[in-house]
């Protein structure tokens, strides 16, 4: 009975690790491809063949499959010699570059011109995960490559690897030109980012105030001045240091509305 009891509290126990393991493991299909594809090369679907794959680009992204794993798949489905696993969920090593900036943890990563290469999601890319660790020209591994994009073109451009948690799915989170107002227009092209259009209104606002603001204290503190000066020029140092105070005022006044500005458009 003892021993039965020992038994089921192994099954238990192993039953109750066994879901956090899978919850992190790397789940990869086996697939055929015409040519060697690179480790860690976003792949999509051979519309020509049956389970192939080629290397992804910006004009197969709707098919999007998987990346090319290395050492990273701990569940390898319908494993046989001579074809290329291919991730389909978890994390794994992925191939990017800076063609469209730096990436930053929790980027988009979706798919470029090149074939195989992530960049930075482009407004209604396709996009393969998300970026668990950054990459720039100076990260560790960041290398300069030849990449050919989808007509055959090589550039040059600086490759690396980024840890990537497959999701794939459209980029609706940015929204293209076409889709902005002329103030987002303008706001994006200050900020590189866009910036809804309820923040620039009020970042509009905060700046005509600060500026009406700033021109009554001005003003007022210069006439002030040189009324009180021409009424009794002995009073000139103490109407000096009153205006002194006012324009510190007004500088402070710049530096609140300045920062409330960035602040709304960052």
């Amino acid at each position: 009975m003892s021993l039965l009891l020992a038994g089921a509290v192994m099954a238990l126990t192993a039953l109750d690790l066994a879901p956090a393991t899978g919850a992190s493991a790397n789940v990869s299909h086996s697939y055929q491809s015409a040519a060697s594809i690179a480790k860690g090369s976003i792949v999509s679907l051979d519309p020509d063949r049956s389970n192939y794959v080629v290397p992804a680009n910006t004009t197969n992204g709707l098919r999007l499959v998987g990346v090319v794993a290395g050492d990273d798949s701990l569940i390898e489905v319908d494993v046989k010699q001579g074809k290329v696993q291919v991730a389909t969920s978890g994390n794994v090593s992925t191939l990017v570059s800076t063609l469209n900036g730096d990436i930053k943890v929790g980027d988009q990563i979706g798919t470029s011109p090149f074939n195989g290469v992530g960049i930075k999601a482009l407004p209604g890319s396709r996009v393969i995960g998300l970026a668990q660790t950054a990459f720039d020209g100076s990260t560790d591994g960041a290398t300069t490559r030849q990449v050919t994009d989808k007509n055959g073109h090589t550039s040059s451009v600086q490759v690396g690897y980024v840890r990537l948690s497959i999701a794939i799915g459209t980029n609706a989170t940015v929204l293209s030109d076409a889709n902005l107002n002329p103030l987002q227009k303008l706001a994006r092209t200050l900020t590189g980012h866009t910036v809804s259009t309820t923040r620039i209104v009020i970042a509009l606002a905060i700046a005509l105030i600060a500026i009406l603001s700033l021109i009554t204290l001005i003003y007022a503190a210069i006439y002030g001045s040189i009324v009180s000066i021409g009424r009794n020029p002995l009073a000139k140092y103490d109407v000096f240091r009153t205006l002194r105070s006012v324009l510190g005022l007004a500088l402070l006044t710049v530096f609140i509305a300045g920062l409330m500005i960035f602040f709304l458009l960052r």
